[in-house]
């Protein structure tokens, strides 16, 4: 268990008044302790899970770089860099919208929010609506990357999932072998995002460490 506990946050004077700033139900807590990462390493990036069941465990596990920040923004930590983890469902979009804006108002205790990530809730092609409230949200984040459905992710658990680190290269397929399990390599999307997040927070962590 962390020993985390939140901070109260003072309502910023140069929030602009076209910025609908989250009600203190809405806001994610701010951290002023270290947050214990389960995953027992120091994390180059968060993630903040939206809300419940938003897909940060398992991320968690198939990226080693990466460590949940128990639902709150990890600002007394020496590389506060977060993703906003959320499902791709109306109430998921609506939750990580809340925290994208509460990071624009600066009520984040310094965090930096290196954008949004959605998780399929379903297979398929999500609905119209979806994909407009999911455009909304990117913007508001400013980057975003979405991981697809793969139903055996659902039912494996960490141990049994292959983990992404830098330098990852997915295990060659033989011709006329049979196609790995879902679970020993790790998907291209969740590749691709892992790839970009990752090297978001090198970039961040190289800015704050050339700031005098």
């Amino acid at each position: 268990m962390t020993s985390a506990h939140q901070t109260p946050t003072p309502q910023s004077t140069a929030v602009p008044k076209w910025l609908a700033v989250p009600t203190e139900t809405d806001r994610a807590p701010v951290w002023d302790t270290t947050v214990a990462p389960s995953v027992g390493r120091a994390p180059a990036m968060w993630l903040l899970g939206a809300h419940g069941g938003a897909g940060v465990s398992t991320l968690e596990a198939m990226w080693a770089p990466a460590a949940s920040s128990r639902r709150g923004w990890p600002a007394a930590d020496a590389a506060p860099f977060v993703v906003v983890v959320a499902r791709m469902h109306a109430a998921g979009l609506d939750a990580a919208h809340q925290l994208c804006l509460q990071h624009q108002a600066g009520q984040v205790g310094g965090c930096a929010l290196l954008g949004l990530v959605t998780v399929a809730a379903a297979p398929g092609k999500p609905a119209v609506s979806l994909t407009r409230r999911r455009e909304l949200v990117a913007a508001a984040a400013g980057t975003s990357w979405h991981i697809d459905w793969v139903p055996e992710l659902l039912t494996a658990t960490a141990s049994e999932l292959a983990q992404w680190q830098p330098g990852y290269t997915a295990p060659a397929v033989k011709r006329l072998a049979k196609p790995p399990h879902p679970t020993e390599v790790v998907p291209a999307s969740a590749v691709a995002a892992a790839e970009d997040i990752f090297s978001a927070a090198g970039q961040q962590w190289r800015q704050r460490s050339q700031t005098p």
